[in-house]
Order: structure tokens, then sequence, then C-alpha cells
């Protein structure tokens, strides 16, 4: 029998949803994804499509990417309060 458990998450905190907000990340270019993010420092694009946050030409494959998008998801719910607590 399959068990369905619940999990811990990290939710926006009330009225930081649209800040956070992004579409999956094959649904935007490189180019579209850093004029979307810009002046959002808590959109998960900065996450999901980590070049955004380098230098334009870059690929998005280069190991520099991969390094830039590392750190970022264990800062966000220490930095800010865009996100709440983690739920159970």
């Amino acid at each position: 029998m399959t068990l369905i458990r619940p999990f811990r998450a990290l939710r926006p905190a009330p009225g930081r949803a649209g800040e956070i907000l992004a579409p999956p990340y094959d649904v935007l270019s490189s180019a579209e994804a850093r004029d979307r993010a810009k002046g959002k420092p808590w959109s998960f694009l900065h996450i999901s499509k980590p070049e955004i946050d380098l230098d334009a030409g870059i690929d998005p494959y280069d190991r520099a990417v991969y390094a830039k998008a590392a750190p970022s998801m264990p800062r966000l719910p220490r930095i800010s309060t865009a996100w709440s607590q983690p739920a159970c």
C-alpha cells in the first residue's frame, strides 16, 4: 500500500508570493528570466535560472552557473522575511 506523508515546505510570507513566484525554468529564456527577475531579489528565478545573475553571455551549463545556484536555496529562508517558517 502506498503511504503519502506530509513534507516540510517553505511558503511565502503573506503578501510576498508575487515577489517569489516564477514559471517553470524551461518556459523562459535566460534573457526573459533576467528581465522578469530584475528588481525582485526573492524571485525563484534566481534559483531555477541562476545564469541570470551572471554575465549575459555565459553558457547556462557553465560550472559557474551551478556554483552560483548551489548556495541560493538554503540562504533564502535565513535572510529575508519573504519566506515564512517551514510548515509541516
